[in-house]
């Protein structure tokens, strides 16, 4: 443009760009104007995104208690901090190897923030030091979807096939039903990131139950399966020896043997864990010190079955050596679903917890693979089946 009026003044097009050149450069004063106008702009802006909108409170319509706490994970979505649901606690990613316990169901109104009724779930996490509240579509169980919760060293046990065996506290019942997926097999998948097959059954025996025997006690189990399709193998029996039968400890002990035996004569490298009984409250009674049916103590019991286990150099898990005290005089009633034996789901997964680290820290030193962890999530919907056997019992038995 510059050059386009010089020419038509008959200037050269030199001095004409010299002088546009000049031009360009404002002085200190103007420049400091500009500076102020630029900065006056900011502020405006700043202060003009400083005002949020307010989000109308939504309202309670309703709520019950939850009978049960069952475990979920947050698919998608937001957990909110009040019923509210103005505030956001944290997103899905955010909250995304939190396991949560449903403790209310509620309808709420949010026609103030443009919607109708939905309902949500007032939600604490395991440890119960978060909670919140989750609209139920963004709830998933924890035995579906993408749910990474795997332990440091888990991936010794990557690729292993591991079953578990045992009464009613390995299926998964509460004294009332039968948990599906959601018995400490299920976390021992999650935790340690590979498949699991429950062999639980309701009302199994370690040794031969006479008239109330069943297809789930430890010798038809034993022979139902051959263990060289089997790299991991935990053997958890003993609870309905101590209420319900009169076999002695030392028939207890030589059943044990007998199938620990068969068990590594299918397969030599099989890697056993043995897991000892509970504590039971018969009658509302720590049944550690008294005699049951068999003429035995839970604890002679439990030393019974430990110097099998030694015999063999196999681990063992000693819940009377835990140290974080999982089930106790003192909150037996609240950590047993019936108050009696039988785990409720939160307690599943506190048991699934522990044995995953057991087994961790005791898996065999010269079977530890060398090849590294990898880090993805797993997108398997469960990685918990159960045998035909153990499917097959019914949930209204009172045994463990």
């Amino acid at each position: 443009m510059a050059v386009a009026i010089a020419a038509l003044l008959g200037m050269s097009a030199d001095i004409t760009v010299q002088a546009a050149s000049k031009t360009a450069t404002p002085s200190k004063s103007a420049a400091s104007v500009t500076k102020s106008k630029n900065s006056s702009s900011s502020s405006v802006k700043a202060s003009t995104s400083s005002v949020k909108e307010t989000i109308p409170d939504a309202s309670l319509v309703s709520s019950t208690t939850v009978d049960e706490e069952l475990p979920y994970h947050i698919e998608k979505g937001y957990v909110y901090t009040s019923s509210k649901l103005t505030k956001k606690a944290g997103s899905a990613k955010d909250f995304a190897k939190v396991t949560w316990y449903i403790e209310k169901k509620a309808v709420i109104d949010r026609s103030s923030q443009g919607a109708g009724n939905s309902v949500w779930y007032y939600v604490k996490s395991g440890s119960g030091t978060q909670s919140g509240w989750i609209w139920q579509g963004n709830l998933e169980p924890i035995s579906e979807g993408v749910f990474d919760i795997a332990m440091k060293n888990s991936d010794y046990f990557k690729g292993l096939n591991v079953i578990s065996m045992g009464d009613s506290i390995t299926k998964g019942y509460d004294g009332y039903e039968t948990l599906n997926n959601m018995g400490y097999p299920t976390w021992l998948s999650r935790y340690l990131d590979t498949d699991v097959l429950n062999a639980g059954y309701n009302g199994a025996f370690l040794c031969d139950g006479g008239e109330e025997e069943t297809e789930g006690d430890l010798t038809p189990t034993v022979n139902a399966h051959n263990f060289k399709n089997y790299d991991v193998a935990t053997i958890a029996y003993g609870t309905n020896d101590y209420g319900h039968v009169s076999n002695s400890l030392s028939d207890i002990q030589e059943t044990l043997k007998q199938n620990i035996q068969k068990m590594k004569s299918d397969n030599k490298k099989l890697i056993i864990y043995g897991i000892l009984p509970i504590t039971r409250y018969d009658s509302n009674t720590n049944s550690d010190d008294i005699i049951g049916k068999g003429g035995f103590t839970m604890n002679e019991l439990r030393n019974a079955e430990a110097e099998v286990y030694k015999e063999f150099d196999i681990p063992y898990l000693d819940w009377r050596k835990d140290t974080t005290q999982l089930i106790t005089d003192s909150n037996h009633e609240y950590r047993l679903y019936d108050e009696r034996l039988h785990p409720s789901a939160k307690t599943y997964q506190l048991m699934g917890r522990e044995i995953a680290q057991f087994m961790i820290k005791n898996f065999p030193k010269d079977q530890i693979k060398t090849t590294k962890k990898t880090t993805s999530s797993s997108t398997k919907k469960t990685t918990t089946t159960t045998s035909k056997a153990s499917s097959s019992i019914t949930t209204t038995s009172t045994k463990k």
